[in-house]
C-alpha cells in the first residue's frame, strides 16, 4: 500500500461527499458501491487493487481488495 490519505472531500466522478474511497495506488478518491459504484469502476479501468475507507482514521478500520473481492488483514 503506498497512499493512505488524502484531502478529497467528494469523488472525482460524481460529486458525491460521503462513503468515499481511496485508491492506494494512485491516491484518486471515489464514492462507493451504495452510490454510484466509482470506486470499482476506476478499479476496472486501471487495475489498481485496494481501496480504503474516507476519511482515514488510525487505526484504520478496513482495506478491500477488488482483486481477491474481499477485506485484507
Amino acid at each position: 500500500m503506498k497512499i493512505t490519505t488524502s484531502d478529497a472531500k467528494k469523488c472525482e466522478k460524481c460529486d458525491v461527499a460521503t462513503n468515499l474511497r481511496l485508491c492506494t495506488s494512485c491516491g484518486r478518491v471515489f464514492c462507493c458501491q451504495s452510490h454510484n459504484a466509482h470506486n470499482e469502476e476506476h478499479f476496472k479501468e486501471t487495475n489498481h487493487p485496494i481501496i480504503i475507507p474516507l476519511p482515514t482514521g488510525t487505526p484504520l478500520s478496513w482495506i478491500w481488495c477488488w482483486i481477491d473481492k474481499a477485506y485484507l488483514e
